[in-house]
């Protein structure tokens, strides 16, 4: 038996839901910052850094300090990518969830709750593109609470609700490395519909992609 229960979000889950969805796009950094450690253009630099630094100078402590600073660097830019991110959604739908997803037809906002703890959360919105698709939005898990069935829940209810209102597809879009969401999605029976590379100078630079995700229901 389930030891969480999923619930229509009321005005008190405000702030929890608020705090769940930045400390969700914060537990990113590290993963991202990895995926960047991994690409030629990043690591490539850095190794020659340190070779050079090496050759001229002979001080292992001084390559190894750039070397220390240049990981630091990007960790705290993928940090700001992330908060930057937060904080327009904050500023958006997030701002007034009642507003965005409640008071709309065919929309929806639900929490996920444990112990008497908000847990997860996540909405749904009509598709942009198509009257057939309904839009999953703002899936977010504790990250003490994952791996318990939660976020499979939360998708489920979506898709329990999708039908109801008469819609054919549920879609999603996420970007590259977030390896885990991708990895429950395709799980859930979610097909790639297409990739398109991200659009911002970081985006480019580290050649991100936004993936987006169809389920038939």
């Amino acid at each position: 038996m389930a030891d969480h229960s999923i619930r229509k979000y009321h005005n008190g889950d405000y702030f929890a839901v608020r705090e769940l969805f930045a400390q969700g796009m914060l537990g990113y950094v590290p993963g991202s910052t990895s995926y960047m450690l991994k690409l030629p253009q990043v690591y490539g630099p850095i190794l020659a850094s340190f070779i050079t630094l090496q050759l001229f100078y002979r001080s292992f402590f001084l390559s190894l300090l750039v070397v220390g600073i240049s990981l630091v660097s990007i960790y705290f830019l993928m940090a700001f990518a992330c908060r930057k991110l937060v904080k327009e959604c904050h500023n958006g739908d997030l701002l007034n969830v009642e507003e965005s997803y409640l008071r709309r037809p065919n929309c929806c906002f639900w929490v996920a709750e444990s112990g008497g703890r908000i847990v997860g959360m996540v909405g749904a919105r009509p598709g942009p593109n198509s009257s057939s698709d309904m839009s999953l939005q703002r899936l977010s898990v504790a990250e003490d609470q994952q791996r318990r069935g939660i976020a499979k829940a939360l998708c489920t209810t979506v898709f329990d609700f999708a039908r109801q209102q008469g819609y054919k597809r549920v879609i999603l879009d996420t970007s590259t490395f977030q390896v885990n969401a991708h990895k429950l999605y395709q799980h859930l029976g979610f097909r790639i519909t297409k990739i398109i590379p991200g659009r911002t100078r970081l985006g480019r630079f580290a050649k991100m992609s936004v993936v987006f995700y169809s389920y038939e229901l």
